[in-house]
């Protein structure tokens, strides 16, 4: 053989032996620390199932939890990279909220010279994230929530008009449909017309956005476990034709109303205020706003700028975001309402009293639906939108077991395992809303659908806003039932981050005076 290419061959067979001793003493890394894990495999650690479609990311991981029902902490290999995840209730809360100084990031590298669109609430870290949380907050207070009102209703309205003559129907894509409208209306004065055009491009390019194909996958590999290399191949998450096509919305909606100094009560021109001011001014107060924590007093102490590209950034994401999420739990409350049909009825009945007693289905009317938040409330515990949270240690964190958490590691909490775990909640498969009800008690971080502490979803009264008033308007009008056409028992999709359905879950739906 050529000797140079017995040299190169020589190289090859060093590398690879290198890796294999190297990805073999990563996998010894939980075993060392005495931690209990499930055995990984080399390179790809425990996600074998998710790689090949086998199990969504939320079931694996609550998978490696039910191996060891009786331990708080449990190891996991992501990839080649080691990471704890958290089942105690009371350990989570410590991590998420008061020892959340040193767990503040979720772990997703951002470059913001390079990708400044990349740049939102949800990823960014450390101060910069503390800065912009603190000024966006006012833009989600109750009064704020009341000016929005109105254009949800007029969603609502088109809503039920395309529900019109319609027997057996797949809810998931009309509330898709009824989401984006909300979200581009109440947030960006955009009339998207999802409801009256549902093969627009709007709808195509949302519907892209939760799309987690190979490809995304392996983006995000390479983001969570190896960030410089992320950063040299100007990796971003965010699928370019998507993020292209909202913000081009985005910038021109801006560039209109600037040049034409037209104003609007919605997120848009919250931030465009935020831009220009460098604070959103808070008139009224409310203690429903409490969980926003708004400090008021740091607005005049710290210098605080917001590039076009920033401003765009926080509007994409919180565009995207809203979707998704809300559409899935407005449908799995639906699915649930049809297999429990008494309390589907006093939802209803409490629907039409406050409606009545409030003249309307009106922002008051839909705030003194308790039942049906009560029952939303189960639903997004049996299906949360967000099966996990992802932090990362900022500095060293010794747990009550004596594991020393690392600067950089991963950890992870199973909201699906939390939320399954009976105790917490007993009999946790059946459907029980009154789980919820203002006299049951449990530990604070033993339901996350949004989150907790100071990173909780800054949108969330706005979710529940939008998921009640939805669901009330439909049940005023409608009854529902699942389809025999519907595949049961249910099934999770493999092919996004969120709970959704693997398959399509249809509705025989009738009006309610029929």
């Amino acid at each position: 053989m050529d000797p140079i290419n017995l040299a190169l061959l020589a190289i090859l067979f060093t590398i690879i032996v290198y890796l294999v001793h190297h990805a073999r003493k990563v996998n010894q890394y939980w075993k060392e620390r005495n931690i209990p894990y499930v055995q990984p495999y080399l390179f790809i650690g425990n996600t074998a199932p998710i790689l090949f479609r086998t199990m969504s990311n939320g079931e694996r991981v609550k998978d490696i939890c039910d191996h060891f029902p009786n331990e708080p902490v449990v190891g996991y290999y992501d990839c080649m990279k080691p990471s704890i995840i958290i089942k105690d209730a009371d350990i989570i809360e410590k991590i998420l909220i008061k020892d959340f100084a040193n767990f503040v990031d979720r772990g997703f590298p951002v470059d913001e010279k390079r990708n400044p669109l990349d740049s939102n609430l949800f990823a960014m870290t450390g101060k910069r994230w503390k800065a912009v949380r603190i000024r966006l907050s006012p833009i989600f207070t109750t009064g704020k929530l009341k000016l929005m009102y109105d254009a949800m209703a007029d969603c609502g309205n088109e809503l039920v008009n395309q529900m019109e003559g319609d027997q057996e129907i797949e809810m998931r894509e009309i509330l898709g449909r009824f989401a984006m409208d909300v979200i581009g209306s109440c947030a960006f004065g955009i009339d998207a017309g999802n409801l009256a055009n549902p093969d627009n491009e709007f709808r195509t390019m949302g519907k892209k956005a939760f799309e987690f194909n190979t490809l995304q996958f392996f983006k995000l590999v390479i983001l969570t476990n190896f960030p410089s290399l992320a950063k040299i191949l100007n990796i971003s998450f965010n699928r370019r034709d998507v993020q292209k096509y909202f913000t081009t919305i985005i910038s021109d909606a801006i560039k209109h109303r600037r040049e034409n100094d037209y104003q609007r009560n919605d997120f848009l021109q919250l931030l465009m205020q935020l831009q220009d001011k460098g604070y959103v001014e808070v008139h009224t107060k409310d203690p429903a706003d409490e969980y926003l924590n708004i400090e008021t007093s740091t607005y005049t102490t710290e210098k605080f700028e917001m590039t076009n590209e920033q401003l765009t950034g926080q509007a994409f994401v919180f565009l995207t975001a809203g979707f998704e999420g809300t559409t899935l739990s407005m449908m799995y409350t639906l699915y649930e309402l049809s297999k429990n049909l008494d309390i589907q009825e006093r939802v209803r009945e409490e629907v039409q009293r406050e409606v009545k007693t409030a003249g309307s289905l009106n922002y008051d009317a839909v705030k003194g639906m308790d039942y049906l938040e009560q029952c939303i409330k189960e639903t997004m515990r049996k299906y949360p939108p967000s099966p996990m949270l992802f932090r990362v240690c900022t500095k060293d964190y010794t747990l009550p077991n004596g594991l020393t958490i690392e600067p950089g590691q991963g950890v992870l909490v199973s909201v699906l395992s939390l939320h399954y775990n009976p105790t917490y909640y007993p009999e946790p498969e059946k459907y029980k809303p009154e789980r919820f009800d203002p006299d049951q008690m449990r530990p604070s971080c033993a339901y996350l659908p949004f989150g907790s502490g100071p990173r909780i979803c800054i949108a969330m009264r706005f979710a529940m806003l939008e998921m009640k008033y939805c669901l009330a308007k439909l049940l005023m009008n409608y009854k529902f039932r699942v389809s025999p056409k519907t595949k049961e028992p249910l099934s999770f999709s493999v092919k996004t981050f969120f709970t959704a359905p693997s398959d399509k879950i249809y509705f025989n739906v009738s009006k309610v005076n029929e």
